[in-house]
Formats: C-alpha cells, sequence, structure tokens
C-alpha cells in the first residue's frame, strides 16, 4: 500500500507540474509530498523529475516510469470499480485537453448532463489553443481539430468542421463588401498568433476546384480566441472562424457572412489519446460520450474550430 500511495503521489506531481499544487490536491503537506518522491528516486536509483523553481518536468525516466504507473494506477480504478458492481459506474480522475473554442462552443455546455451522469468522475479540463504533448501535461484525451498524425498515439475520427468569413457591418460600410478572393487584397483581417514567434498564416479559400492561400494584410494580432470575436465585432478587420464560433454574433446582427461560396473544405476533428489494452473506463466512457454529443450536433454547430483553438486559419502544429 505505501508503494501504491508513492506511485500516486508521483503521477499526481508529474501532472500538476508542481509539488505545492500535488499537496493541494492530496490534501498533504507539500514536505511530505517532496519526501516520498524523493524516497521512490532513491529507491529506482534514478531521478524522475527535473526541479526548478518555476516548475517540475519528468526526465526521460521519469517519463517511461510515469506511463507505467499511470497504466497501473488506472488498471486498479477499473478493477475497483468492477468489483463494487455495475451500479457504481467509471470513476477516477479524467483530464481532457481542448481548445477554448471547442469547450465554450461544443463541451462545456453539455458538461453538466456528463457530471451529473457519472458523478465518480473528477472532470479536469486543459484549455489550450496550442496542441499539447499529453504525456507532459498528463492529458488522459485531446480533442483535436485538423491533421492528427502522431505515430505514437491514437487518432479517432469523430467529424469534422467548417468555417465561415465574417465582417462586422460597420468595417463593411468603410472598406466595402469583398465579392471574390481576389479582392481580399484591399483589406485587413484580425490576425491571430498561433505561436510564441508572433506568425499567422495565410488564410485558405476553395476557388474554382483548388485551395488558394491568401496571405492576409492585417491590422492588429491576438492570441485569445474571445479576443478575436471581438476585434471581427469592432470591426478591426475581416474573421475567419468555425461556424459555432461566429454564428452566433451573425444572428445578433454583429457580424454579417461575406464570401459563401469560396469556404475551404472542411477539416477532421479527432480524439487522441495513448494507447492501452486496458484503456480506464473512464476514458473509455468520455470518448463514447463526447462521440455521440459531436456527432448529434446541427450541421451548424457542429462546424466546428480550425486548426487552432480560436478556429482560425492559422493552424496550430
Amino acid at each position: 500500500m505505501d508503494r501504491l500511495a508513492t506511485m500516486q503521489v508521483f503521477v499526481r506531481v508529474a501532472d500538476a507540474a508542481s509539488f505545492v499544487r500535488a499537496a493541494e490536491a492530496l490534501h498533504l503537506p507539500p514536505a511530505s509530498v517532496s519526501r516520498m518522491v524523493q524516497a521512490l528516486e532513491a529507491r529506482l536509483k534514478v531521478r524522475l523529475l527535473n526541479r526548478s523553481t518555476r516548475n517540475v518536468t519528468l526526465t526521460d525516466e521519469g517519463r517511461a516510469y510515469y506511463e507505467r504507473c499511470a497504466r497501473v494506477l488506472s488498471e486498479i480504478d477499473d478493477m475497483e470499480a468492477a468489483t463494487a458492481g455495475a451500479r457504481q459506474g467509471p470513476r477516477g480522475r479524467l483530464k481532457v485537453g481542448v481548445p477554448g473554442a471547442m469547450a465554450k462552443g461544443v463541451l462545456i455546455p453539455a458538461l453538466p448532463a456528463f457530471v451529473a451522469r457519472y458523478p465518480e468522475i473528477d472532470f479536469e479540463l486543459a484549455i489550450s489553443d496550442r496542441r499539447v504533448n499529453l504525456i507532459e501535461a498528463g492529458v488522459d484525451c485531446a480533442i483535436r481539430v485538423g491533421a492528427s498524425d502522431d505515430p505514437n498515439m491514437v487518432v479517432k475520427r469523430i467529424g469534422e468542421v467548417a468555417r465561415i468569413t465574417c465582417a462586422s457591418p460597420d468595417y463593411l460600410r468603410r472598406h466595402g463588401e469583398p465579392r471574390s478572393v481576389a479582392d481580399l487584397a484591399r483589406h485587413v483581417g484580425v490576425g491571430y498568433v498561433w505561436d510564441h514567434g508572433g506568425r499567422s498564416r495565410p488564410w485558405e479559400f476553395t476557388v474554382g476546384q483548388r485551395l488558394e492561400q491568401v496571405p492576409m494584410a492585417h491590422a492588429v494580432f491576438v492570441d485569445d480566441a474571445d479576443a478575436y470575436l471581438a476585434c471581427g465585432v469592432a470591426g478591426l478587420g475581416i474573421v475567419s472562424a468555425s461556424e459555432y464560433t461566429l454564428r452566433p454574433a451573425v444572428t445578433r446582427g454583429l457580424l454579417r457572412q461575406i464570401l459563401r461560396e469560396y469556404a475551404a473544405p472542411p477539416r477532421p476533428v479527432s480524439i487522441v489519446f495513448r494507447p492501452n489494452r486496458h484503456m480506464p473506463q473512464r476514458l473509455r466512457t468520455f470518448i463514447d460520450w463526447f462521440t455521440a454529443l459531436y456527432q448529434s450536433l446541427p450541421r451548424e454547430a457542429s462546424d466546428g474550430p480550425a486548426d487552432a483553438g480560436v478556429d482560425v486559419d492559422c493552424n496550430a502544429k
């Protein structure tokens, strides 16, 4: 039992990337958590964690040990749930990575029903507009939009997304409405910074039978989904984003859809998770639930985000 408890503490520290946050979650003194991990490293004769004044990261040996610990703990949770009887249902901690727009537009509105149905699942959302390493972030699965070709992960495609292009009525009064992709050369868009280098990729449109990239000029750049939408409504430029992200503003008259006939092809939506012969019941339950949820959405609601969480043409890596 002491060894199992130590494994649980180590996994929580790795997930939280902090001894203090792990101690708070476990309701233990930080010094006790630190001593348990040190004792584990001494027993294994290997350093599992790199410590700094800012955060805690896994070493290569620590990452391998973390994977096995997480698998063992998941199997124990499943065994306990099965032993306690089917009425108890899935239980344990579940951490899901999701882009901000997908979280706000699809997942969170439906989450109360999931929580009510599975009260024994300790649900955590890791909301980020940038793709994260599932292992380093301690994420059980991630909802992703766009190509996902990581050979070390299982990629379950659950649907696809489309985008619309819009501008505020005020912007269109001042600059006129572009009627073709070529007209965009005389307009500006709201830029989205998709990495720390401050880059914004060209927008994509279907012109005839081919996909054409359009390098938009920008008056302002942002790195937040809500700010991106707000800039479009404020008339700072044209915006290109998911149907469900922009449609409410279009319905309210805050934005007007343009260039309808040049929409880019839809992109896949997938749930990505680590391969595991013994998938935890809670993870399997969430994947099945979200798949059914996404596939049941009306078309314009399920036309979710582009590759970045803000759902714009500035794809995350």
